[in-house]
């Protein structure tokens, strides 16, 4: 057996594989998925819902930041307290940022210091971005604890072909914001390298909405450093390194939210990780073991108006954050009908506010059968166990079938079981905390069916149903964080399709409708009902394309009341200069709608911005 390593593979992801239906003459092209199993597969083999955008898709759209192009795809929303690097929290089918797990290279950066553990999705920018992996559905059974609505998997830039090569990108536009970035790679006949730097700087617009009387603008600023390695050591021996350093300053808007007093209220974050494998290729089963750590620290420092005596009190906040996870991955061949993917892993985090520190250990082991009896079926059985140091053990399962009925038409199942455990925070914080917090749990269903036409073209529904037991939120009554008894249900369906219109023109969109409760039966905040995307893209020429989007996002409640509905439209172009450089200008909030996603909190006015990005 021959176990490529995760460049090599995120290359092939990349490249879709044509795929032909010999009975009805229809041509469409698969991509691979390389996380929703433990080991790669095609996506039409794939019981799954899996979202797979390559570096060319993140490129087209424009979006400065992943959150931005995550945005637009399929049963994703975002909601921010403002813009660039303020708090922004995605939300997948319903379920919000706590219930996700999200991996840069391999590396879990869910924030341990965080009161629900959660990726702050904020301050990530697009630049080294070449590939990302949406996988839909409860994932405990593989991924464990934070994976109840699904799992996030990011790629940074990889060396793909051999030689050396160098990619460059500027931008400037409104708010004076300017954005730069610069990717070295090279590969030759045993390994390859990549590293990418990249700069953000913005004056930004006010966080507390400018129309409630807020006019002072709030800045942000990131630095990001990412690199990426592997070397064949041997003909069975591989060994990689990856990691990151980012540094973010923020200026926010304090509780209210309104402008507050000088001077501004500012969050600085400083996250790093760093992951080390190797992989080995044995003659009945393949191996890899790996390293990570990841640390954030978090800063933030203002001044409040103290309620009692008016005067202005200064405060320093500081979060820290770290997490250490040591894996084992195998993977062996029983048959052509049957594959095994079994592992284990530790993994230790920690907090500290400098006045309170407190960690806990996790330990899995898990495995998963992969049986394909014929052409037609595809049927995954995963199952894991976590021991947790403060809960004791919790068991996870998942099931999840693809069912080629035609060449052209794909049925899709799967359910699972997941958890998720309380944060550090909400245990052990001297002011909100509660030791007496359980696990939540969870249980989740889905079934789709997606029919293919000719290239790329396809419609998708897929049903789904979460429901979570125990919920864990904070109640302001109570002073901290308590468990809700009873059970908390997210459902709905997830529409997507694509067509080209014609050689130069095509049209993609997707519609999400969702009903998310909690136990009591009312709806849950910051949820919309309907959520639908259009886009329309068109080479005009063979130099000139155009790409136009629109979102309407309707009946949104924010604090127990309805948001007002609002559709938001952007518009890109770019003009290829030569074959290795072109330049793209993009409007942001075409039509200068005013909207908020959370009550009191603006959004981007019309915005303009002029770039250019060039390979050699």
């Amino acid at each position: 057996m021959r176990r490529a390593t995760l460049p090599i593979l995120a290359a092939i992801a990349a490249t879709p594989a044509v795929a032909q239906a010999q009975d009805t003459g229809i041509y469409f092209l698969d991509e691979i998925t390389v996380y929703a199993n433990t080991s790669e597969i095609e996506l039409s083999r794939s019981g799954s819902t899996v979202e797979v955008a390559t570096q060319e898709d993140i490129q087209n759209s424009g979006a400065l930041t992943v959150y931005d192009f995550l945005n637009t795809l399929p049963g994703i929303s975002v909601t921010a307290n403002g813009g660039i690097g303020t708090t922004t929290s995605l939300r997948v089918r319903g379920s919000s940022g706590r219930y996700l797990g999200v991996y840069v290279d391999g590396i879990d950066v869910n924030d341990p210091s965080a009161p629900q553990i959660a990726f702050d999705f904020g301050s990530l920018m697009a630049d080294d971005v070449s590939r990302i992996e949406v996988l839909k559905g409860s994932q405990s059974a593989r991924y464990g604890s934070e994976a109840i609505a699904g799992v996030i998997n990011i790629t940074t830039n990889r060396a793909t072909e051999p030689g050396t090569f160098h990619t460059v990108g500027a931008e400037y536009g409104s708010n004076n914001t300017s954005r730069v970035s610069y990717n070295l790679s090279q590969r030759g006949d045993r390994g390859g390298a990549a590293i990418t730097f990249s700069h953000v700087k913005t004056d930004g617009f006010s966080a507390a909405d400018e129309n409630d009387g807020n006019t002072e603008a709030d800045g942000h600023e990131t630095k990001r450093l990412s690199f990426a390695g592997d070397y064949q050591l041997t003909n069975t021996l591989t060994a990689g390194l990856t990691g990151f350093w980012q540094d973010s300053e923020t200026d926010y808007d304090e509780f209210g939210p309104s402008d507050g007093v000088t001077p501004d209220e500012v969050s600085e974050a400083q996250s790093r990780g760093l992951r080390a494998y190797v992989e080995i290729d044995g003659d009945t089963i393949d191996h890899e073991i790996s390293v990570f750590r990841y640390e954030i620290e978090r800063l933030s420092t203002g001044t409040n108006r103290d309620f009692y005596s008016g005067l202005t009190v200064p405060f320093r906040f500081p979060y820290n954050g770290a997490r250490t996870t040591v894996n084992y991955a195998g993977t062996a061949i029983i048959s052509e009908a049957l594959s095994l993917g079994f592992g284990a892993d530790y993994s230790d985090e920690e907090f500290d506010d400098e006045v309170d520190q407190a960690s806990h250990i996790v330990r899995g082991l898990y495995a998963e059968a992969n049986w394909t009896p014929n052409d037609q079926l595809d049927v995954a059985l995963t199952v894991r166990h976590d021991d947790h140091s403060v809960f004791g053990g919790e068991t996870t399962g998942r099931v999840a079938a693809a069912y080629n009925w035609r060449p052209d038409v794909i049925l899709r199942f799967a359910a699972g079981t997941g958890f998720r455990t309380p944060s550090l925070y909400e245990l052990f914080s001297p002011l909100y905390g509660n030791r007496a917090l359980q696990p939540e749990t969870s249980k989740n269903i889905e079934f789709g069916i997606e029919k293919r036409f000719r290239s790329s073209d396809f419609v998708r529904a897929t049903l789904f149903e979460t429901s979570i037991t125990d919920l864990i939120d904070f109640n302001f009554g109570a002073g901290g964080y308590v468990q809700s008894p009873g059970t908390s249900r997210v459902k709905g369906v997830e529409l997507s399709g694509a067509v080209q219109l014609s050689s130069r023109i095509s049209l993609s969109g997707n519609a999400t409708f969702t009903d998310g409760t909690v136990a009591s039966g009312a709806r849950l905040n910051r949820v919309p009902e309907t959520d639908i995307t259009l886009n329309l893209d068109a080479d005009v020429t063979d130099k000139l394309r155009l790409g136009l989007s629109a979102q309407h996002i309707s009946n949104m409640l924010d604090g127990g009341s309805r948001l007002p509905d609002y559709t938001v439209a952007n518009l890109t172009a770019s003009y290829q200069l030569t074959d290795s450089a072109k330049v793209y200008f993009r409007v942001d909030n075409l039509l200068d709608e005013e909207y908020q996603t959370v009550r009191g909190y603006g959004t981007s006015d019309r915005a303009l911005f002029l770039g250019v990005r060039a390979s050699f």
